[in-house]
């Protein structure tokens, strides 16, 4: 710790600062938005660690010794960003309930309705057959994460279908949501269908998954939304403002 505050001192001339210091926390969320500001501009072909130190006023080899190289950047970039909106998420709902995770997706939709060329890079990046893997799972990780919590408590009630099993289930549905988002990016879905069209296939798709009282819940608000659209879905509250 001691050799990494030195080189701190070495390179701004200022006084050693511990990596929990407002300076360095501030330092780091200004790469991580110029990041996601040149991704949403140029995408990620054309991101460059020269054009971040300079945009974030650092220097190169500050890039690199906090994420060591370009491709753990754009991760961390993309992965942080996603985090910290989930959180402030004003959910109506308890977590493991599938009204918790469609608040948690249409939420993200709704955001990503503002940015829309920042969602269609990362996407892009998503299904490219030659993308770094660090970047993929900062972007699919997440979104395994808040589908299985609904999942496994499914699975702990006996409401899943014998032959599914748990992992492969919830792989698929990432796929499935984001394969329909990078559609809506491409501008294959109109904006005001793409939350009722995302939900309404993405339960549609997950029913033949399902028994008992989860699948006569889906079915439920399937029929619900097939009738009233968007008056049907559980709608998160706006997200709280970051402090």
């Amino acid at each position: 710790m001691a050799s990494k505050a030195n080189e701190e001192l070495k390179e701004g001339g200022e006084r050693p600062q511990t990596y929990s210091s407002p300076a360095i926390i501030e330092r780091r969320r200004r790469i991580l938005e110029e990041t996601r500001k040149v991704i949403a501009e140029q995408g990620i072909a054309a991101l460059s660690m020269n054009e971040i130190g300079q945009r974030a006023g650092v220097a190169k080899r500050t890039l690199y010794n906090a994420f060591q190289t370009r491709e753990r950047m754009i991760a961390s970039a993309i992965q942080e960003y996603f985090d910290e909106y989930v959180s402030r998420i004003a959910y109506s709902s308890e977590p493991g309930t599938m009204q918790h995770n469609l608040e948690r997706m249409i939420s993200v939709v709704q955001r990503n309705r503002k940015i829309r060329n920042y969602i269609k890079a990362i996407m892009a990046l998503y299904f490219s057959s030659d993308v770094d893997h660090d970047i993929w799972a900062a972007m699919h990780s997440p979104a395994v994460h808040h589908n299985r919590q609904w999942i496994e408590v499914l699975e702990a009630k006996k409401q899943l279908q014998p032959w599914v099993e748990v992992d492969k289930l919830v792989e698929d549905l990432v796929r499935f949501e984001y394969a329909t988002i990078n559609d809506w990016a491409q501008g294959r879905i109109p904006d005001d269908q793409i939350i009722v069209r995302l939900v309404g296939s993405y339960l549609t798709s997950l029913l033949g998954a399902l028994k008992g009282a989860a699948r006569k819940d889906v079915e439920a608000l399937i029929k619900d939304i097939s009738d009233r659209g968007m008056d049907a879905l559980p709608m998160p509250q706006r997200p709280k403002v970051a402090a």
